[in-house]
């Protein structure tokens, strides 16, 4: 009994020791294998590959062990640098135990028995020269891949699950794209001969070849069994059935995969000709309630592909595709589309992809009572395309509902009638040889109406003709309503055909009015997105509008033309009515860069409503932000660019501008600035004042206006304004306000007493003075400003009360002398002359100081910048942060060095002219003794 629990516990214990090896083991050897791995794919491929992590089990999988790399991604090195070649969600790969124990301890070949991907993404590319992304293997010498291998497949299961894969062949022309591909290949790989079994689904596959389009969204599906030949690398197809929508065919041959080629003999025929299954492949029909469309007539698709197809070859290909006496109609529809008739041949002898010829013999389709017909040859897709193309008949749109299901279609309605052909060659456009081309005909609309939930707004075109010549295709009239907008136009298009076949630039021109134009009908409730201009179109535009709405803009007479060319929108001489002024606008919106667009804008504005700006405006808004408190009207010429944001709004950190602007008298009411500043100096007049006429300068830099000083009168109060504002509401303003002393507050007279008896020691006498100076220094935000008056004298000190005093002093000695010159000429004369020469001095003393004090004030704008510019740097927390700040801050240094020396100069030039006043008084009350002795 005894040794039975022992041998139990002896078998747990083995099977518990057996276990916790199976879950530890991964741990232990995940980092190795995972950097074994990584060390032999950076030896294998020039690409960079990365995931976010690894994952190792032995249980699932038993005896062999599961590799799982999560987010796996292979991004793509030059020539498609950055380009994402396939990412996945899991890769998740089963590899022989055995062989991976080998490869940790003696570098042998690792045997993979499973793949399976999750979710991945491709996206493959070849270039015109023939360059493939996904050709990204590294060459190794011979005798090294001789010797070492470190991959060996004993494949049996691959599945990928809800790929999405996007092929662009440009050398070949050729172009698809797979979308919820699921794809499961089940053998055994380490047979040279075995069946493959296939199972393959794709929920839309689009298919394009030069230039044409063969497949569009088509649900794919194929079950079937495959010869695969592993040493011969040749896989063989007998009576196998691929499905296209409800079109299934049946195909034969072989597929052989070679190092350079691929050996192609493959033919394939429709076992039915039910027309019903190729009407399958037509998406407006396909999409809703195909199984109740009621088909007659007979179809046939064959064809076959035979040769190699590689870098530098192609097979012979020939399709052949015919609809006889086909008809469709709905239960629930009125009226069938009968008498259809298509006739379809692509061919091509082999050799190159250029060789291959398109042929529609015939199109034809009778809706209700009209028919139409087209014919089209295609030859030399891809060097030099031909087309031969011609279209016939009407179509009554009404029918077009009558006949097929429109999904959310409310209305549709009105003539469309074709009659035109066209035969030319790329290369005939391109020399300009248009008397080659052969071109004439019409395309017209009339009654047209269009309403559903795939148009922002009804459409109406009364009228529109479309003729075409070899040239032009030219648009006589065009009379159409959308929405509430009205449009009539007319004007041509020139070098159609080359725009259309190639990379020809379109040139054009037309001529645009109407008597309301309401952009808001067009505006998406989403954020809006950047708007690229189209490349190769050289298009002007003459445009003009009674009326335009664009937000909360009513704008009237607008006119100007509209040039588009080189990726830029060009506005020439633009003019409106708006905001109850004019406004002339000149300037671009550029996409050359095309996730980065670009403005420049002039735009010369009169006599405009200053609250309807703010509020119509989110520029005026973020960089006037006093325009909320202001009633009144402005002038103002403004030159501003920069980058647009993704919602085509400025870039407002990095915008550039300089202008100016002027108004003939504004009312400011509210301005929390002012209001702190009639508390702090106890002057009323200021808190909502109202301004006469001003004019000032300004520039746009890095998010901040900047104000250059400016003269201002609010009543009796002279002030100088000078500062900045930032697009962040923040503000950085000197004020110098020349007050009179009689409105001043209690606290503001305090301060100048002191300064009074102060100054009179330097001989001042400042209490004299009508109106005395006072710094203001404001700060903060606009909705929470700090205000700091100063009555020592800032750098506005040219207005202080001393040079008034000094004037009125001059003004009374001169009266003075000339009441004594009246009443004793020969003593008046003496003491007039040493009158006069004590105000020449005076006026000089006064000078001198007026100079010493602009000094002054210089050397305090010099030091205030250095410091500013001293603390931006020690900011800066990096190299190259530190090189921006110090640009910035040479940058405030010669601000502040430009306008210390406007200070200086102004000083000089009022000192100048006080000293040059007196010496005019002076004259007067003493002038030279000319009669001699």
């Amino acid at each position: 009994m005894r040794s039975h629990r022992k041998l139990v516990i002896g078998i747990a214990a083995t099977i518990g020791v057996i276990l916790l090896l199976l879950i530890l083991l991964p741990y232990l050897f995940r980092d190795r294998i995972a950097a074994r791995v990584r060390s032999e794919i950076a030896k294998s491929v020039n690409a960079d590959v990365r995931w976010s992590s690894v994952g190792i089990g032995l249980l699932r999988d038993f005896p062999n062990v599961t590799f799982r790399l999560n987010d796996f991604a292979v991004i793509n090195q030059k020539p498609f640098e950055g380009d994402t070649l396939v990412a996945m969600q899991q890769l998740r790969v089963v590899l022989d135990l055995a062989s991976v124990v080998r490869n940790v301890t003696s570098g042998g070949a690792i045997v993979v028995r499973e793949v399976s991907v999750q979710q991945p993404v491709a996206r493959l590319r070849v270039l015109k020269d023939g360059t493939a992304n996904w050709d990204i293997m590294k060459e190794r010498p011979a005798e090294q891949a001789d010797t070492s291998k470190a991959l060996a497949v004993s494949l049996r299961h691959l599945a990928v699950d809800d790929a999405d894969i996007v092929f662009d062949n440009r050398q070949s022309d050729l172009a698809a794209a797979l979308a919820g591909l699921n794809l499961e290949l089940n053998g055994d790989f380490t047979q040279d001969r075995f069946d493959l079994g296939t199972r393959v689904k794709a929920d839309a596959v689009t298919v394009r070849f030069a230039g044409m389009t063969y497949l569009d969204d088509v649900a794919v599906g194929l079950d079937t069994d495959i010869g695969a030949d592993m040493r011969a690398k040749r896989f063989t197809f007998d009576d196998d059935r691929l499905r296209l929508n409800d079109l299934t065919l049946a195909f034969d041959g072989s597929v052989g995969i070679g190092e350079e080629n691929t050996a192609l003999d493959l033919t394939f025929a429709t076992p039915s000709t039910d027309f019903g299954e190729i009407l399958s492949l037509v998406p407006a029909v396909y999409s809703k309630d195909f199984e109740n469309v009621q088909t007659s007539g007979k179809m046939s698709v064959s064809g076959k592909v035979k040769g190699n197809y590689g870098p530098d070859a192609f097979p012979t290909l020939a399709l052949r595709a015919t609809v006889e006496n086909g008809s469709f109609r709905y239960p629930d529809l009125p009226l069938p589309a009968r008498d259809i008739a298509v006739d379809l041949a692509v061919d091509n002898p082999g050799g190159e992809v250029d060789n291959t010829v398109v042929k529609l013999d015939r199109f034809h389709v009778v809706l209700g009572q009209r028919p139409m017909d087209a014919q089209l040859v295609l030859r030399t897709p891809v060097s030099d395309p031909e087309v031969q193309l011609a279209m016939k008949g009407s179509v009554d749109l009404r029918d077009v509902g009558r006949t097929v299901k429109l999904e959310n279609v409310k209305q549709l309605a009105g003539l469309v009638s074709a009659d035109f052909s066209v035969h030319t060659k790329k290369s005939w456009v391109d020399a300009g040889q248009y008397d080659r081309v052969s071109a004439s005909g019409s395309l017209a609309a009339s009654h047209v109406a269009a309403s559903g939930d795939a148009l922002p707004h009804p459409v109406a075109v009364d009228t529109a003709q479309l003729r075409f010549t070899p040239r032009r295709a030219e648009l006589p009239t065009f009379v159409a309503k959308i929405g509430s907008s009205d449009v009539r136009a007319n004007g041509s298009l020139e070098n159609v055909i080359g725009f259309a076949l190639g990379d020809e630039v379109l040139r054009g021109q037309a001529t645009v009015a109407s008597n309301k134009f309401d952009l808001n009908e067009w505006r998406s409730d989403e954020e809006s997105e950047i708007i690229p201009v189209p490349r190769n179109v050289d298009f002007t535009l003459g445009f003009s509008a009674k009326q335009v709405l664009y937000g909360k803009l009513d704008i009237a007479n607008a006119r100007g033309r509209v040039l588009v060319k080189d990726q830029r929108v060009t506005l020439d001489g633009f003019r409106m009515n708006m905001l109850g002024g004019d406004v002339l606008a000149n300037g671009y919106y550029e996409t050359t860069t095309p996730a980065k667009p670009t403005f420049a804008f002039d735009v010369d504005v009169d006599s405009v409503d200053i609250p309807t700006a703010f509020s119509s405006l989110v520029t005026v808004q973020r960089l006037v932000p006093i325009a909320r408190y202001a009633r009144g009207t402005f002038s103002s010429k403004l030159a501003l660019n920069g980058p647009l944001a993704e919602n085509m709004t400025p870039v407002f950190d990095v915008l550039s501008g300089k202008g100016s602007f002027a108004t003939a008298g504004v009312a400011i009411e509210g301005f929390p600035p002012l209001a702190k500043l009639a508390d702090a100096i106890n002057v009323e007049q200021l808190r909502d004042p109202t301004m006469r006429a001003l004019k000032a300068a300004f520039t746009i830099q890095k998010g901040r206006l900047f104000v250059k000083p400016f003269d201002l009168s609010i009543g009796n109060i002279a002030m100088t304004v000078s500062g900045s504002n930032g697009i962040d509401q923040t503000l950085d303003y000197d004020l110098a306000l020349a007050v009179p002393t009689s409105i001043l507050g209690t606290s503001a007279s305090q301060a100048i007493s002191k300064l009074a008896s102060n100054a009179g020691r330097a001989g001042i006498d400042l209490g004299s003075a009508a109106a005395v100076s006072i710094g203001v220094n404001v700060t903060g935000t606009v909705t929470d400003p700090t205000v700091r008056p100063s009555f020592t004298g800032t750098a506005s000190s040219l207005k202080e009360g001393v040079q008034q005093a000094v004037e009125t002093q001059v003004e009374s000695r001169v009266t003075e002398a000339k009441e004594k010159v009246d009443s004793a000429a020969i003593e008046a004369r003496r003491r007039a002359s040493a009158q006069a020469e004590q105000i020449v001095n005076e006026a000089e003393q006064r000078a001198a100081q007026i100079r010493a004090a602009a000094d002054t004030a210089a050397a305090r704008v010099r030091s205030e910048a250095d410091e500013k510019a001293k603390a931006l740097v020690e900011k800066a927390n990096n190299p190259a942060l530190r090189i921006a700040a110090q640009a910035g801050a040479n940058k405030l240094r010669q601000e502040a060095d430009d306008q210390a020396n406007n200070i200086i100069r102004e000083a000089g030039e009022r000192a100048d002219s006080l000293v040059a006043d007196a010496r005019r008084k002076a004259a007067a009350i003493a002038p030279p003794d000319s009669s001699g002795p």
